[in-house]
C-alpha cells in the first residue's frame, strides 16, 4: 500500500509540475526535479535545431480545411494533361513537365488546384494587424499571417503523413551542411528578461543522437561557422516573458541546400522579416519561427533535387504549387509591384548545446632556421 501511495503522490506531483508547461519546459523539469541543471553559463545559452516543419493545421481527416480533397501530383496530372495516349511523346510529356518544374510560369493553372478553406491556422502575426485574409490560431489568437499554409496545406506531401514532413526534420539533424543553431546572450534569466540578444549560426559539428537515433541529446558542442557560414549569421534583439522568447524581425538566410547533401545543388532559403517565438528552457526550446519566405529560393530549395518521380511521393506538382505561391504572395513587391515573398511559419524544436567560437587568429607554422641542415629537416 505504501508503494501505491508513493506512486500516486509522484503522479500528482508530476501533473502539478507539468501543468501549463510547453514540451520544452516539461522535459527540462524532469531533469530539474532530480538534479541541478546549469541553465545559463556566462549569461549565454545555445540551442541547435533538431526539427523543422511547415506550420500546417490539420483536422483528423482533412475534410474541414480541404473539403475538395488533396491536390493531384505529377502522376494524376499526367493523365489530365495528356488524355490521348496516341499523341503522347517524350517531348510533350516528360520533358514538358520537367521544364515547367525548373522554369515555372505564373499564368493561370490549367489544372484544378485546392487551397486551404476556413480561417484556422498556425503561425505568428507578422504585420501586427488583423486583416481579412488572416487566420486565427486553434487557441483563438487572431491576425495569424501564414499564406503559405493556404497554398500548400492541401498537398499531402506537407501534411503530417507526407514524405516531406517525415524527412524535413532530418534536413537539420542529419545533413551536416544544414545544421542551424542560435545563441542567446546577455541572459539573466530564462524565465523573464527584457533584453537578450539572439544570434544565428550554421554549425559545424555532428549532433549527439540517443540510442534510437531518432532523437538528439542536450549538452553537446557546436562550432559556429565563421568562415563559410557568414551569410547565416544574424543578430536579433529580444525579450523573455514567462519563459517565452520573442524577437524583432530581420531578414535571415537559412542553410537548406539539400535534404541530404549540398552537392545536390539546392539553394539556401531566404526569409524576409523573420522572427522567433520560442519556449526556452535549460535543455531545449520549441515554438515558431515566422517570416516571409522568398518564393524563388524556397521553391528551388524544395524542387531542385526532386524531379517529377520524387514529387509524386506525396502528390506535389511543382508547377501548380509555384502558381499558388505567387498567387498568394503578400510581401516584398518587385519593381513591377509583384510580391515575391509569402508569409509562412515553421514549427521548430531545438536541443541545448555549448557554442564554440573559433579563434579568429589562424595558427602559423614556425619558420625553419636558416642554419638547420637538410638532415635535421628530415628528422
Amino acid at each position: 500500500m505504501k508503494k501505491i501511495h508513493a506512486a500516486s503522490t509522484l503522479i500528482s506531483s508530476a501533473v502539478a509540475l507539468f501543468g501549463g508547461m510547453s514540451l520544452a519546459q516539461a522535459a527540462d523539469s524532469t531533469t530539474a526535479a532530480g538534479a541541478a541543471v546549469q541553465t545559463v553559463l556566462n549569461r549565454s545559452i545555445g540551442y541547435v535545431m533538431i526539427s523543422e516543419n511547415r506550420a500546417i493545421y490539420e483536422t483528423h481527416d482533412g475534410k474541414t480545411e480541404c473539403p475538395q480533397g488533396y491536390n493531384d501530383g505529377p502522376r494524376e496530372q499526367f493523365k489530365l494533361r495528356n488524355p490521348d495516349e496516341a499523341k503522347r511523346t517524350v517531348m510533350n510529356t516528360r520533358l514538358s513537365f520537367e521544364s515547367e518544374v525548373w522554369h515555372p510560369a505564373t499564368t493561370p493553372d490549367p489544372l484544378p488546384y485546392h487551397y486551404i478553406q476556413g480561417n484556422t491556422g498556425e503561425g505568428l502575426n507578422l504585420d501586427g494587424k488583423v486583416g481579412p485574409n488572416d487566420l486565427s490560431s486553434p487557441l483563438g489568437e487572431k491576425g495569424i499571417d501564414n499564406q503559405m499554409y493556404r497554398a500548400i496545406g492541401c498537398t499531402r506531401n506537407f501534411r503530417a503523413d507526407g514524405e516531406t514532413s517525415i524527412l524535413t526534420p532530418q534536413w537539420r539533424s542529419r545533413a551536416r551542411y544544414n545544421t542551424f543553431m542560435i545563441e542567446l546572450t546577455d541572459v539573466d534569466s530564462l524565465a523573464n528578461d527584457d533584453d537578450v540578444t539572439v544570434t544565428t549560426y550554421r554549425g559545424l559539428d555532428k549532433l549527439i543522437a540517443d540510442a534510437t537515433g531518432n532523437s538528439y541529446l542536450p549538452g553537446g558542442t557546436q562550432t559556429a561557422d565563421m568562415t563559410w557560414g557568414k551569410k547565416f549569421i544574424q543578430t536579433f534583439k529580444g525579450q523573455i516573458k514567462d519563459g517565452v522568447l520573442t524577437t524583432e524581425a530581420k531578414d535571415l538566410w537559412m542553410p537548406t541546400a539539400s535534404v541530404y547533401d549540398p552537392r545536390d545543388g539546392g539553394p539556401d532559403t531566404l526569409y524576409r522579416a523573420m522572427r522567433f517565438k520560442l519556449n526556452v528552457a535549460a535543455r531545449s526550446a520549441d515554438g515558431y519561427m515566422g517570416g516571409y519566405a522568398d518564393i524563388e529560393s524556397w521553391y528551388y530549395a524544395s524542387h531542385n533535387t526532386r524531379d517529377a518521380l520524387h514529387q509524386s511521393y506525396g502528390g506535389t506538382s511543382g508547377p501548380s504549387m509555384y502558381r499558388a505561391l505567387m498567387k498568394l504572395a503578400d510581401y516584398a513587391p518587385d519593381k513591377n509591384g509583384v510580391n515575391t515573398a509569402i508569409s509562412s511559419a515553421l514549427n521548430v524544436r531545438f536541443t541545448q548545446v555549448f557554442v564554440r567560437h573559433p579563434d579568429a587568429q589562424v595558427a602559423k607554422a614556425p619558420a625553419l632556421s636558416t642554419s638547420t641542415s637538410a638532415a635535421d629537416n628530415r628528422e
